[in-house]
């Protein structure tokens, strides 16, 4: 069963980015047996969600962005979240 966290950057309260992270049962088990390793909080995590979708919706992104942000996804969904809102910081 694949895991999704839906994610919205809001600026001055309205939405200015949308979308849905999914994630396999292999990625997910994959990298939750890393984050140990990882020293991230949910500002972080939120911080990185947010600073990927910016570059995806502005340009490309890289595959190490992708699993920077990975990273960041599992600890939101580990964390029990699955619908979030993030204020733009910009």
């Amino acid at each position: 069963m694949d895991r999704s966290l839906q994610v919205a950057v809001l600026k001055d309260g309205e939405t200015f980015l949308h979308g849905t992270f999914d994630v396999s049962d292999e990625d997910y088990d994959t990298v939750i047996k890393l984050l140990d390793e990882v020293e991230m909080d949910h500002g972080q995590a939120a911080s990185l969600i947010s600073g990927y979708m910016h570059a995806r919706d502005v340009g490309q992104v890289t595959e190490d962005m992708g699993k920077i942000a990975m990273f960041a996804v599992v600890y939101m969904l580990q964390a029990g979240e699955t619908n979030i809102e993030i204020p733009f910081e910009g």
